[in-house]
């Protein structure tokens, strides 16, 4: 890996960020999804690239599952003094927290009445969230007398610390990077016009930055005012450029990566030293049966350790379809085999898989709501009992416990619409199976399992069907079944292949790409 320059500083800001020093339950009130597990995965990666970098993050007073207050005076975070900058003639509270993020030193927001809960429903308060993160990333950053090379923003929530910053005589020459991490409209912040006022910038920044088409727009404001723009895959830039014909010439993709010290199994780091196919397989088989063991805790419902484990831990949003793949052969995938299930497919054989999915929806998304009342009424089908669990949950513990546990991972988001994906990569990084669509970052390292070769990592969804997946679970089936049946390695050697292909994932790559885009900033 080539060694960059590297006097030069970062900040990063984002508005979510996993901070697992930060432990339950402020941990989980902080992320909600991929931006905030990456984020708090580069700061690992920042760290052991050996870059001179700070974050600033809000800390939000509510867990936004529970509704909890979050006490930070329990957590490990230092509290170091109160910080009021003028917003539109207001002076909001707002305390300052310091903690330190796998090796990066971290500066948290905490102001309840305003940071109240991560990605509120409420769209005026949601803007003055962002509102306050812009005008007080630099008066922080003025109050600790740091001057960045380099301020790195991720997703429009972010998009008013670049004009602060810019009529802030305090900065000279600082330059923007702004990655966005979503191709879904309800992502990329837009907000009634009238508010323009509500931003506490300057008029010059209003029309055709901030106000297009009549409405605030974060994500057009600040892809036009960056100095460069990243997306999160190569197919991601793809989409963007085509979105955002305008700054097309900004945007560089950049694959997302993660933490190997955080997602790959204790066990499977102890055997790599001494690594073959049979011991990647009883580290595995460790892992499945502890994480079984987990599940019945929480469910009272025992898995069979023999049976492959089929999982999924997302968000459950729209164009991730969970539901809708799902419905017309769950009832096949869970069904013994030799046990034939009538489906608007025809009957089909029963695959013998376990089924285990985790996930919450926005509260104010209807839709998806009801697809977590359909997951939870298929634990009481009878075709289902016993085989299916839905959790309506989404926490750091689950995170590991499931990639590191389930046989098989499966996504199947709407072609073009995953900017990257994080799920899939966490499988892969610890040898499981994963069946995707062909789309986001997988595209770019999972390779289709060639049975008559032995060769490849995974299995593509295509075409994007529900009887596909039926198809290719068939498959996965098959194999497994053969090996632990028959002793017929073709399993492992798919398990090989996929551990093999996430090694290729590591976050501190991720950053050393990164670094390339750094340089290049600076010499602009």
């Amino acid at each position: 890996m080539e060694t960059m320059e590297r006097n030069y500083n970062i900040v990063f800001v984002t508005p979510e960020m996993m901070i697992p020093e930060l432990e339950e339950p402020a941990c989980e009130a902080n992320f909600r999804g991929g931006l905030g597990i990456l984020s708090g995965d580069i700061m690992e990666g920042l760290t052991k690239r050996g870059i001179n970098a700070k974050a600033i993050v809000p800390f939000y007073d509510l867990n936004w599952v529970t509704r909890e207050k979050i006490n930070y005076d329990k957590t490990s975070a230092q509290f170091l003094f109160e910080l009021s900058p003028q917003i539109n003639g207001r002076r909001d509270s707002i305390n300052i927290w310091k903690i330190n993020r796998a090796g990066t030193e971290l500066f948290g927001l905490h102001c309840p009445d305003i940071l109240n809960v991560l990605y509120t429903a409420d769209r005026w308060q949601r803007l003055r969230q962002e509102v306050l993160i812009g005008h007080t990333v630099p008066a922080l950053l003025k109050k600790l007398e740091i001057r960045p090379d380099i301020v790195w923003l991720q997703e429009g929530h972010t998009a008013t610390v670049i004009p602060a910053m810019k009529e802030d005589s305090y900065f000279n020459g600082e330059k923007f990077l702004f990655t966005t991490h979503t191709s879904c409209p309800e992502g990329m912040e837009k907000f009634y016009g009238g508010w323009v006022n509500e931003l506490g910038i300057k008029e010059k920044y209003h029309h055709n930055i901030f106000i297009r088409n009549g409405l605030i727009d974060m994500t057009w404001a600040a892809m036009s005012l960056a100095d460069g723009v990243t997306a999160v895959s190569d197919e991601h830039c793809e989409v963007t450029k085509r979105m955002f014909p305008d700054f097309a010439g900004k945007v560089v993709g950049i694959r997302n990566g993660l933490s190997r010290d955080l997602w790959l199994s204790p066990r499977i780091k102890m055997i790599e030293n001494n690594f073959n196919p049979y011991n990647l397989w009883e580290a595995q088989q460790a892992d499945k049966k502890e994480f079984i063991d987990f599940i019945e805790r929480k469910t009272r419902i025992k898995f069979n350790s023999r049976k492959p484990l089929l999982g999924w831990v997302r968000r459950i949003a729209w164009y991730k379809n969970q539901y809708p793949m799902l419905a017309p052969v769950i009832r096949a995938i869970c069904a013994e085999r030799g046990e034939f299930v009538d489906t608007d497919y025809g009957r089909l054989e029963g695959l013998g898989i376990q089924v285990f999915s985790a996930g919450r929806a926005h509260e104010s998304d209807a839709q998806c709501l009801g697809w977590m009342a359909e997951f939870e009424r298929w634990m009481s089908d009878p075709h289902l009992a016993g085989k299916f669990i839905f959790r309506p949950e989404y926490n750091l513990e689950l995170l590991k416990n499931s990639a590191r546990g389930c046989d098989i991972w499966f996504n199947c988001p709407l072609l073009g619409w995953e900017a990257c994906g994080a799920s899939d990569q966490r499988a892969a990084e610890n040898g499981r199976i994963n069946l995707t669509p062909r789309t986001g970052g997988a595209r770019e390292y999972i390779e289709e399992f060639n049975p008559a070769t032995g060769k490849g990592n995974g299995f593509f969804l295509e075409p994007y069907h529900p009887i596909t997946i039926y198809n290719k679970l068939k498959t996965v089936s098959d194999l497994y079944y053969a090996w632990i049946e028959k002793g017929k390695d073709l399993w492992l050697k798919l398990c090989m292949g996929a551990f093999e292909s996430g090694k290729s994932l590591d976050i501190v790559d991720m950053i050393a790409k990164y670094e390339q885009i750094f340089e290049k900033l600076l010499k602009k």
